[in-house]
């Protein structure tokens, strides 16, 4: 298994050694598919990462977004970079109060130079369920005129003028497909993201000081080096509880049928113990284990600590709101119709699959041998590769090991990812629980500890069905870095289709974070119309390589059918 440390070693001398001048640098930029939500609904972004030269930056493979009010953060989501760029989907919670928003963006990185370099904007959320109006947060208008733009002076020129964005109407009826061409694109442009959705005109947020986000590029504060560059993968902290006296040695694995177990590492910056993961995203379920060199029973845990940095904004605008009553509703329903269909669906951990780069030297699926009463029976009677000892009056596991000829001396013991130090948990274990035992030959070493051969205990669905977790392990569920997700959108182009008579309450009707294109080559892209009416607004934002933010759009109608 590769070692994190001696990466991490070598990022440190390269990075932290060099003078202040010469640094590695970042900077977050965060673009959202609009900037007006309704509660419930889901945010859509895409996380770009720069170095003072304003190219993507290769460092950091974890961005943070916070979505934070006075009080507390209300939405917390990192997402997977790699070349500097990531997307991620978050759903706004259906008990969030009506206002003005902050949208953080950061990487581990840059919070050795504090809040100043954190990349801001100010989103707005409605929430329509909400019986109690709350004036201190909101305040509703008239008609949509009477919202001020609060727009900020601009220090610098969006371009805008060279990118031309065409739709191959004006006007579309309902579940119609949309041709969108862009052109002229930048031959520099580095980041360039496309978004769909209907103009409603409920509530306006300030717009981004760009001029203030590039001067943020280039500008340097006082470096902490405190924070280690997540450079292969998240850094998972932790913390002992009760903080200890002694040495001890700690360990994280994640549940599931690969083997994900890293070492703790001690940070005496700030007294945390750091788990250096690589490869590892989406919801997970982490067992963090203790083991004492001296306590027979274990009297210390870790606790996970959050990765967020929970910086909230010191005051926010008051929101006005234009209470469109029919165009809220038509929202509204939109929420109902997605929550219904995620309640059909499971949200279960995600698979980790892949990770191991060696193959089991013996398998054995239990369904195909007569089951024993527990796991000690069933390795006596048919897993010659495998034998039960006792030591010190203790029962232990060994492999076979065929370069020694010999049994192994410290077999790794694991089930469904998670080590068993004390092998008799495993070996009174129900083994109707057990579809497979994977049987590793050889030696391994785990960030820095060594074993001889290893012994993987597989359940039915990986998820450590009822086993009783030893003193000093606790079992946690996490969101891991968030890969891109899929864009859903439906496809009409059938009569069939067209007439389904599921009602389509789509309000982003197209969402694509990475546009590609050839230098001076139009590009097309396509999707279909849904239910809603209205206008509807085609945004396209980017950065180029030479330091410009690249702001256009456009707009068409749709209408209803008469």
């Amino acid at each position: 298994m590769k070692s994190l440390y001696l990466i991490v070693s070598i990022v440190l001398f390269l990075g932290f050694s060099l003078k202040a001048e010469d640094k590695v640098y970042e900077r977050a930029y965060v673009h959202t598919d609009k900037d007006c939500y309704i509660a419930g609904e889901d945010i859509l972004l895409k996380f770009y990462v720069v170095n003072s030269d304003f190219q993507p930056s290769n460092l950091s493979k974890v961005g943070y977004v916070e979505i934070c009010d006075t009080e507390k953060p209300w939405i917390q989501l990192s997402v997977a970079l790699e070349k500097g760029g990531g997307a991620g989907k978050i759903t706004i919670p259906g008990n969030i109060p009506t206002g003005n928003y902050r949208l953080s963006g950061y990487t581990r990185y840059m919070r050795n130079e504090g809040k100043n370099v954190f990349f801001n904007k100010l989103i707005a959320i409605v929430n329509v369920a909400q019986q109690i109006p709350d004036s201190k947060r909101f305040e509703p208008v008239e008609k949509p005129d009477d919202i001020p733009l609060m727009n900020q002076e601009q220090t610098n020129e969006k371009e805008t003028a060279g990118l031309l964005i065409k739709t191959d109407q004006d006007r579309y009826g309902n579940r119609k497909k949309v041709i969108l061409s862009l052109d002229n694109i930048s031959g520099n442009a580095a980041d360039l993201v496309i978004s769909v959705s209907r103009d409603d005109s409920i509530a306006k947020v300030p717009e981004i000081d760009d001029g203030k986000w590039l001067k943020q590029v280039t500008d340097t504060f006082p470096f902490s080096l405190q924070w280690l560059p997540e450079y292969e993968g998240q850094i998972i902290s932790g913390r002992f509880v009760p903080e200890p006296k002694e040495s001890l040695h700690s360990n994280i694995a994640f549940v599931g049928n690969d083997i994900r177990y890293f070492n703790g590492k001690q940070n005496s910056l700030n007294g945390t113990t750091e788990f250096y993961t690589s490869g590892i995203f989406g919801k997970q379920q982490i067992v963090t284990s203790v083991v004492s060199l001296v306590y027979g029973k274990v009297p210390y845990r870790i606790d996970l600590i959050s990765p967020f940095c929970e910086l909230l904004p010191d005051s926010l605008p008051v929101l006005q709101i234009y209470p469109n009553e029919k165009r809220l509703l038509e929202r509204y329903v939109g929420v109902q119709i997605k929550e219904k269909a995620e309640n059909d669906s499971l949200n279960l951990p995600v698979q980790l699959l892949g990770y191991c780069t060696f193959q089991p030297v013996k398998t054995y699926d239990l369904d195909q041998y007569t089951r024993f009463g527990t796991i000690s029976e069933t390795i006596l009677e048919f897993i010659t590769r495998l034998r039960v000892t006792k030591v010190n009056g203790k029962r232990t596991i060994s492999a076979y090991l065929d370069e020694e000829n010999q049994f192994s001396v410290r077999t790794l013991v694991l089930l469904d990812g998670v080590p068993i130090y004390n092998h008799e948990d495993i070996l009174g274990y129900n083994p109707i629980n057990i579809k497979l035992i994977n049987i590793y030959d050889g030696r391994y070493t785990f960030c820095g500890e060594n074993f001889e051969g290893i012994v993987s205990f597989v359940t039915r669905k990986s998820d450590l069905p009822f086993f009783q977790l030893s003193d000093g392990s606790q079992l946690f569920n996490y969101n891991c870095p968030q890969l891109p997700p899929s864009f859903e959108s439906p496809d009409y182009s059938t009569g069939e289709a067209k007439n389904f008579r599921k009602p389509d309450f789509r309000h982003t009707l197209y969402w694509n974070p990475s546009v590609k294109s050839a230098t001076g080559q139009p590009v097309n892209f396509s999707f279909y119309t849904s239910d809603l009416c209205g206008e509807f607004k085609v945004t396209v934002e980017g950065i180029t390589t030479d330091g410009k933010v690249i702001h256009a759009t456009s707009h068409f109608q749709v209408i209803a059918a008469k």
